[in-house]
């Protein structure tokens, strides 16, 4: 079976995957996640999460939002996504929780570098792509998913 007409992110997020679910399904809980650790709140403009006040705590605000995180590449392992998506979360989870233990420094880098909504950005983008496999019909923009908040 060819591809079909071009299908938008919203229609294939209604497909239903080899797990018996949708991607809108699937990706609900790991958007919420992403949005409380990453811009739940926000202050004169400025978009901030749990994770940015977790990180003032020193090493186990840090410690425990990396664990938090891990619910990102979990669900990446789940949907069997390929292995260069769990690097990549990985990757991101990494970078926060490391950078983000630099006492001040990465206490205001938790602010601005947001790994959660990257990882879910990527399980997104992958999960769009295989519902659009799925359905026998081609992404109508590859572009940036929407963001979790």
């Amino acid at each position: 079976m060819g591809l079909q007409t071009a299908a938008s992110d919203e229609a294939l997020l209604k497909v239903r995957l080899e797990s018996g679910r949708t991607a809108e399904e699937e990706l609900k809980a790991l958007r919420a996640l992403a949005r409380l650790l990453d811009s739940q709140f926000e202050v004169m403009g400025v978009k901030f999460g749990a994770d940015a006040l977790a990180g003032l705590i020193p090493v186990a605000g840090d410690a425990v939002t990396l664990m938090t995180g891990g619910a990102a590449l979990v669900t990446s392992v789940r949907l069997r996504l390929p292995w260069h998506v769990h690097t990549r979360i990985l990757v991101n989870l990494v970078t926060d929780a490391g950078l983000g233990a630099i006492p001040i420094l990465g206490d205001a880098f938790d602010f601005f570098f947001r790994s959660h909504r990257r990882n879910f950005r990527l399980v997104e983008q992958h999960m769009l792509e295989r519902a659009a496999k799925q359905a026998g019909v081609k992404r109508a923009q590859p572009t940036k998913p929407a963001a979790p908040g």
